[in-house]
């Protein structure tokens, strides 16, 4: 990703699960791991049906796995399986399109996200998300040791450019991602739940965890915060 000569008037930053792509790949992803690894350890064939049903239903998946096998598993074992697997995944045209669009635009765009290292190194490497956020763009909550519901990862970008007129946040999860860029006066833009989202999204508690701007579709994105 090639830098601006000048500075950028606009940093647009970025909630990555359920924002740029839908988190429930990512689980489809891990569980199809972990049936592999199932099947060779336990010769249990239905892994991914019981643990995406378990998911689908908001019961823990690796208890739901453990019941259906019938006999002790190494739970730790496939958790880690789980988390540090290289998933599959890919941006949907619209998604890749958008954020196309904005880095022709006087922007910077940023990464925020809540996650381990190597899980959230991992999607956005299968995401191929270098080509529009450069590595020190990227916040991570494990790297930087602050969640989202802290100030911490959105004071890093302030500081990073301090010159800039105007920044945003794009994120999803109404319990947590826009309580600080709200704060630290952020525009806000939430990404509807199209009925995919991990998250539920509720707008009518604290004002402070509401977005400023809600969308259905990112590609709404830059008519809604481009001049």
């Amino acid at each position: 990703m090639e830098e601006n000569s000048a500075p950028a008037s606009l940093i647009i930053g970025f909630d990555l699960d359920d924002t740029l792509y839908k988190e429930s790949e990512f689980v489809k992803s891990g569980y199809q791991a972990v049936d592999s690894a199932v099947t060779a350890e336990y010769g249990f064939t239905r892994t991914y049906e019981v643990m995406w049903n378990a998911f689908c239903k908001h019961a823990n998946p690796f208890d739901a796995l453990q019941e259906a096998i019938g006999k002790e598993i190494d739970i730790d074992k496939l958790v880690a399986i789980y988390r540090t697997h290289k998933p599959t995944l890919s941006l949907s045209r619209v998604t890749e399109l958008t954020l196309e669009y904005l880095q022709g635009e006087d922007a910077q765009l940023c990464l925020i996200t809540d996650g381990r290292s190597i899980t959230q190194r991992n999607k956005i490497e299968a995401l191929g998300l270098s080509r529009f956020f450069s590595d020190d763009d990227i916040s991570i909550s494990e790297e930087i040791g602050a969640e989202k519901t802290a100030r911490l990862p959105f004071e890093r970008v302030m500081k990073k450019y301090p010159h800039a007129k105007r920044y945003i946040y794009v994120g999803d999860n109404t319990a947590k991602d826009f309580f600080w860029p709200n704060r630290l006066r952020w525009t806000t833009v939430c990404l509807a739940d199209n009925g995919e989202n991990t998250h539920p999204q509720k707008f009518d508690g604290d004002a402070m965890h509401n977005p400023t701007i809600i969308i259905d579709s990112i590609y709404d994105l830059p008519s809604v915060i481009l001049d």
